[in-house]
């Protein structure tokens, strides 16, 4: 073994350092204690950051939220939404009632609708129909429009448009058809139009 001269003469600080005394003076919450501490605090904030959330959701949701003026349409009838003339003239039976992409338990409904544009604004707002199936009991669902890309809208020429839609088998034949504005639906004090037909 070999002696190093310079061992024993450098020495670290931190050896002669005295830990800090600890303060007795001031006692520590015990851990029940903070544990009421924080449930009360909880209790109390809780309802108030829900009121806080609620009134921000509602206050967020209101543009989305839309009266509507609903207007029935008897079966066989023709109705008017902006300057669109719109007429159901029956079910489509020619395609098979389940494809590939339809959920278990639905069906695939189309119907077909005569729309008649009335000026040369109601043949650019025909791609912007909103359309919706209905039953007796307040269930909404969505379905498509699709239109002849072959023949091009024209004032006051009648075009077909195809709406599909996904519906439960059991309610085929008590779903109405609704159609509204789509984008163009209002959000100031007028109601939206919305025409639903009777079949």
């Amino acid at each position: 073994m070999t002696y190093d001269p310079l061992e024993w003469t450098v020495r670290d600080p931190l050896e002669d350092t005295v830990p800090d005394p600890v303060e007795r003076g001031r006692g520590r919450t015990s851990l029940a204690r903070r544990r009421a501490v924080e449930v009360a605090a909880l209790l109390l904030l809780a309802p108030g950051l829900l009121t806080a959330q609620w009134f921000d959701n509602r206050h967020q949701s209101r543009p989305y939220q839309t009266r509507e003026q609903v207007t029935v349409v008897r079966r066989g009838g023709t109705g008017t939404l902006g300057h669109i003339q719109l007429r159901l003239l029956g079910r489509d039976t020619t395609g098979a009632p389940k494809t590939g992409t339809t959920p278990t338990g639905a069906v695939s409904l189309k119907l077909v609708v005569q729309a008649r544009p009335l000026d040369a604004k109601a043949v650019k707002d025909m791609d912007t129909l909103g359309f919706t199936m209905r039953d007796r009991a307040g269930h909404v669902w969505s379905a498509s429009g699709a239109t002849d890309r072959d023949q091009k809208p024209a004032v006051g020429a009648p075009s077909q448009v195809t709406i599909t839609a996904a519906v439960p088998e059991h309610v085929v034949s008590s779903v109405v058809l609704e159609i509204r504005p789509g984008t163009l639906a209002r959000h100031g004090p007028a109601p939206t139009p919305v025409l639903r037909f009777a079949h």
